[in-house]
């Protein structure tokens, strides 16, 4: 029994190390990608380096500058953030239609932002961005990122997150991380287990921004994507073009019905993650819709 456990053991042992070096050589040849400049290849290899060591000290904190693609970004060595520039310079799923790539002088509405990337990136081609992020660490460095591409003056952030109704919820973060946050709802006597965050609606934010109208709403939630819509109904009436992350088949079933009572019509469904009972992952991807046809956005009056 003892030599059937040490077995069992040691190729669980192998497994997970498999799994390891898969993702160290992921890693490799994704940073190795990255950078185009030779200023950008070293700062990412110096935050490579900065990651391993971070790693073997079990440090969380650290943080460093990178370069990519003629922009400047401040990114948690061990948060996980580094994968957004794979989601959205490599992968490209927001770019999967062409009419929806924004262009100079675009609103554009970026909920759940995290450190800026797809805000900067924008900003950068000349839209107009309203960024919302409810992590106090990842606001940080989208305001930082903001500030060091002298986009201040085409960015407005938001310090939180966004639901069906008003209220103050609780942040969870894991082992670090800032890519997958879900924030809960509290009532009103209950005590945040997490970050304590403000909750506002997307119809309260929108109702104090005269002479809006939206031409491109992106929203990667984490789960909250349906109570951010419930919560903005009134605002999808100013909206050409949404791109909303699902978090399950249930979700994306409750997004499409509000998302068709509002007049829109889907085009795309780009799934990335499907579902995966045996690791409990539920299926993950991205809905492209736009204002049906013979329908036409309000514009907020002034």
């Amino acid at each position: 029994m003892v030599a059937d456990l040490t077995h069992v053991d040691v190729k669980s042992r192998l497994a997970h190390m498999r799994v390891k070096v898969r993702e160290l050589v992921f890693e490799t040849r994704f940073y190795a990608r990255l950078g185009q400049t030779w200023l950008e290849r070293m700062s990412i290899a110096k935050l490579v380096a900065l990651l391993y060591v971070a790693r073997l000290m079990n440090k969380h904190r650290w943080e460093t500058t990178i370069l990519v693609r003629g922009a400047k970004y401040v990114v948690g060595v061990r948060t996980s953030e580094i994968f957004i520039f794979h989601e959205i310079y490599e992968s490209l799923q927001y770019n999967k239609q062409a009419d929806y790539i924004p262009q100079r002088g675009w609103t554009v509405f970026d909920v759940g932002a995290n450190i800026g990337v797809f805000t900067v990136l924008q900003a950068m081609q000349g839209a107009r961005v309203f960024s919302f992020e409810p992590n106090p660490e990842s606001y940080g460095r989208l305001v930082r990122n903001v500030a060091a591409n002298n986009l201040s003056d085409c960015v407005r952030p938001f310090p939180l997150a966004l639901g069906d109704k008003q209220g103050m919820g609780s942040l969870h973060v894991v082992g670090g991380g800032t890519t997958g946050g879900v924030v809960t709802p509290l009532s009103s006597e209950a005590r945040p287990s997490g970050f304590a965050v403000p909750i506002a609606t997307l119809d309260g934010i929108v109702s104090t921004l005269p002479g809006l109208s939206i031409d491109l709403m992106k929203i990667d939630a984490e789960g909250s994507e349906v109570a951010i819509l419930r919560g903005g109904e009134r605002t999808l009436e100013y909206v050409r073009r949404i791109i909303v992350e699902y978090h399950s088949r249930d979700l994306l079933s409750e997004i499409r019905k509000i998302l068709t009572r509002k007049g829109f019509a889907e085009e795309m469904i780009l799934d990335y993650y499907a579902e995966d009972a045996s690791v409990a992952q539920d299926e993950v991807g991205l809905l492209y819709a736009r204002r049906a046809a013979g329908t036409s956005p309000r514009t907020l009056p002034h």
